[in-house]
């Protein structure tokens, strides 16, 4: 706590005016990360653009750029193994939200109600959220990781695009 106070330019009190402990401070910083990420993902949805290069962007923003960042960072596993009650609460409903905002956007690509339209949107929702984690499973180079969501998003954009047709 000392030193996160020095880095913060307070008094050691003074941080704990906020925080109980580094645990809270961890969670606090974590959280607000991930709140930028999903802004960052949601106004890429909004940009112009083809389909392909807003879910892209998407997927670039939201999956890769956090994944970069982990990767660079010598304290990944102990992000990833981060399970307390606040942290684990605050992200489930960031991504509520963002998995939301994407499908609400999937559905102004392919407008309709009917039973077939809205189990393919499913679909595509499915891949653009569960997709980016089995491309990393062999734990690719950042590099090659970018490129394989970009192929995600061009084929999900295409399938979309074929829809409207």
């Amino acid at each position: 706590m000392a030193r996160i106070a020095e880095g913060a330019g307070v008094s050691r009190p003074a941080l704990y005016q906020y925080f109980a402990n580094k645990d809270e401070i961890f969670a606090s910083a974590f959280v607000a990360m991930f709140e930028a990420q999903v802004e960052q993902a949601v106004d890429e949805l909004r940009k112009d653009g083809t389909t392909a290069d807003q879910l892209d962007g998407f997927l670039q923003r939201f999956v890769g750029d956090l994944w970069e960042r982990m990767a660079e960072s010598e304290h990944a596993d102990e992000i990833e193994s981060a399970k307390t009650g606040d942290l684990a609460l605050a992200i489930g409903e960031l991504l509520t939200d963002v998995w939301r905002q994407l499908d609400g956007r999937l559905a102004e690509l392919a407008p309709g109600k009917s039973a077939a339209l809205v189990a393919q949107r499913r679909g595509w929702s499915d891949l653009l959220q569960l997709g980016p984690k089995g491309l990393r499973a062999d734990q690719p180079t950042i590099d090659v990781y970018r490129q394989r969501l970009r192929s995600l998003a061009i084929s999900v954009a295409a399938d979309i695009d074929a829809s409207q047709r």
